[in-house]
């Protein structure tokens, strides 16, 4: 049998997989896997039987348990769907992320959370955002903005009062706008915060915290459209990635 019939076999069937995980936490009858699953005793007894055709099971006094080649398919494969099922529901996320843009694996985001922009609630991953921003604790903040947004000034406004560090990255042709909308306040915004100019645009947007990240992934009209919030650390290293490249990219604004 090669691999590509191999992956055929476990693909043709979700019943499959979850026979092979019950016997993972524990070998079973023919018998008592139909019951736990709820199928019928002839599908699980010719599953298992191919199954140990493939080597994967081993029957012993008239139960079955996996084999090491069998625990290490059931491990493999279960993560692979988990993976699918992952990259299915960040899928906005993806979808709006620049092309440019280094992909974070998806086994990063299986425990993030995700808020998507809907018709009925547009607004909802900025809301997310200040409600997060707002909840995490931290001493600095870094952040890569790549639009204006009043919610978004109101919550760093908050934060900045009550003593966290602030630097943001902003594309030059916001921060001009911001400027020229209100020139006073723009310049007791540069004396609370470091701000630096990035000649570019970015429709990705993150806020690093300590030990945490805000991802935002933006369409090609500035809104935001998906919102990750993930604390894993290779998640958070790869947000900083992002962020220094912009950072390094941009100039202080004076």
């Amino acid at each position: 049998m090669d691999t590509q019939e191999t992956v055929a076999f476990l693909a043709g069937s979700p019943e499959r997989l979850r026979l092979l995980s019950l016997l993972r936490e524990s070998p079973g009858s023919p018998r008592d896997v139909a019951d736990s699953l709820d199928v019928s005793h002839r599908s699980a007894q010719r599953n298992l039987s191919e199954f140990a055709d493939r080597g994967w099971v081993q029957k012993c006094d008239g139960n079955y348990a996996l084999t090491p080649s069998g625990e290490l398919v059931t491990r493999t494969h279960a993560n692979y769907v988990e993976t699918l099922e992952t990259i299915e529901r960040f899928d906005a996320f993806f979808r709006h992320l620049p092309a440019e843009t280094r992909l974070p694996d998806p086994t990063w985001l299986h425990d993030a959370t995700l808020v998507v922009a809907s018709p009925d609630q547009p607004q909802a991953p900025v809301s997310e955002y200040v409600n997060r921003l707002r909840s995490r604790e931290t001493d600095t903040i870094r952040m890569l903005a790549p639009v204006l947004s009043r919610l978004y000034h109101d919550v760093h406004a908050e934060l900045v009062f009550d003593g966290i560090e602030t630097e943001l990255v902003m594309p030059a042709d916001t921060l001009e706008t911001a400027r020229s909308l209100n020139p006073l306040e723009f310049g007791l915004v540069t004396r609370a915060i470091d701000i630096y100019r990035y000649d570019g645009s970015a429709r990705i947007g993150v806020t690093l915290g300590d030990g945490w990240a805000l991802a935002g992934a933006y369409d090609e009209d500035g809104q935001l459209r998906a919102l990750v919030d993930c604390d894993r650390p290779a998640f958070v290293e790869w947000a900083e990635g992002i962020y220094r490249r912009y950072r390094e990219a941009a100039r202080p604004v004076r």
